[in-house]
């Protein structure tokens, strides 16, 4: 019931991606989704230190993090229309001194954020549909935080390739669920009305 009522919060205060850009693969993340993700790491993080919402687009994920108690939330995004928005939604609801916008693109070895700040990742990266790589090169860069603890929504399907890369930085992968994601037709390329793409959620640790 209480992830209703955030879920509600989240859709209210958050709109969907505004003109969203292909080469991006922007996309609105679903909220019960945002928080669902959010909760487990938090819950397996002890809700302790500071977290990152890497490719945050209008800052569903940061936004569910900070509603669910995070203490700390750096959403980073590439996109300079949609900071705005993230801080505008984190103001409506009193959080503007929990989540801290940050405009930037991110590369495999190259971002914002400082490597050991961070206690956990939740993101939902391009799954490297329109820009074959998309996908990895934010897992790299997560990995090369150290943070103890990565969600991540990827496109479903090869949980053995991202298994594969976590292995190869120090990290075990594991498959938490399959999800859908429902994308109403918003760039040139879409021929149907609505889309519903099928995600892996996947969790990263480090090895021990």
């Amino acid at each position: 019931m209480r992830l209703r009522r955030l879920a509600a919060t989240l859709e209210r205060i958050s709109p969907p991606m505004p003109a969203p850009r292909a080469k991006l693969e922007q996309y609105t993340t679903p909220a019960e989704l945002a928080l669902k993700a959010s909760l487990v790491a938090l819950e397996r993080t002890g809700y302790r230190g500071a977290y990152a919402d890497l490719g945050s687009g209008t800052c569903r994920i940061a936004l569910a993090l900070a509603l669910l108690g995070a203490p700390r939330v750096i959403a980073v995004e590439a996109d300079e229309r949609l900071c705005p928005i993230c801080l505008e939604a984190s103001r409506t609801v009193s959080l503007e001194g929990v989540i801290e916008p940050v405009c930037s693109y991110i590369t495999s070895n190259t971002g914002p954020l400082r490597r050991g700040a961070i206690t956990a990742v939740v993101m939902n990266p391009p799954h490297g549909v329109q820009r074959r790589g998309a996908d990895r090169e934010f897992l790299e860069y997560a990995f090369s935080l150290e943070a103890s603890y990565i969600v991540a929504i990827v496109k479903a399907g090869n949980v053995g390739f991202h298994r594969r890369v976590a292995e190869s930085r120090g990290y075990e992968a594991e498959l938490l669920w399959r999800d859908l994601i429902e994308i109403p037709a918003s760039m040139p390329h879409h021929r149907s009305r609505l889309r519903r793409v099928a995600v892996d959620v996947i969790e990263f640790h480090r090895r021990k």
